[in-house]
């Protein structure tokens, strides 16, 4: 799957847009894409959020890729769902699993990833300050001695 060009933001709203669509169309699958889309709008400000801040510090694409090529699988998926017959039970049993492990899939993501990141970009921060403190104090102390 190329994920070069592909924001974050793009693959999400395209996502968003695939499961709105889909809701709307097959009805075998209304409950898990009413679930999957409520998680999505759920999660929507944080991806802009993550956008956004990543275009503010210049921070390399890779950080998000593999989340983006998840929300590219994720509206393969919810393509693939909107195909299935409403008659072919085996394929609306195999479909309804993958859209539960898709919800549970978003939610783990911002549960637990996230949270690792958060962490990660805390201490970075913190590094960063407590660097900035050491400076600031050298230059009080020369000024103090001048």
């Amino acid at each position: 799957m190329e994920v070069q060009g592909a924001a974050l933001g793009a693959a999400f709203d395209l996502l968003l847009t695939s499961v709105a669509d889909a809701s709307k169309k097959v009805a075998s699958f209304i409950s898990q894409l009413e679930r999957v889309k409520s998680t999505l709008c759920a999660i929507k400000p944080s991806i802009d959020d993550i956008e956004c801040l990543n275009l503010i510090l210049d921070r390399p694409p890779h950080e998000t890729e593999a989340f983006t090529v998840r929300l590219m699988r994720a509206e393969l998926l919810v393509r693939r769902c909107s195909k299935v017959s409403k008659w072919n039970f085996l394929m609306r049993l195999y479909y309804s699993n993958k859209l539960s492990k898709l919800e549970t899939s978003l939610l783990s993501f911002f549960q637990i990833d996230v949270a690792a990141l958060h962490l990660c970009e805390t201490k970075r921060i913190a590094v960063v300050v407590s660097d900035l403190q050491e400076k600031v104090n050298e230059i009080a102390k020369h000024i103090r001695e001048k």
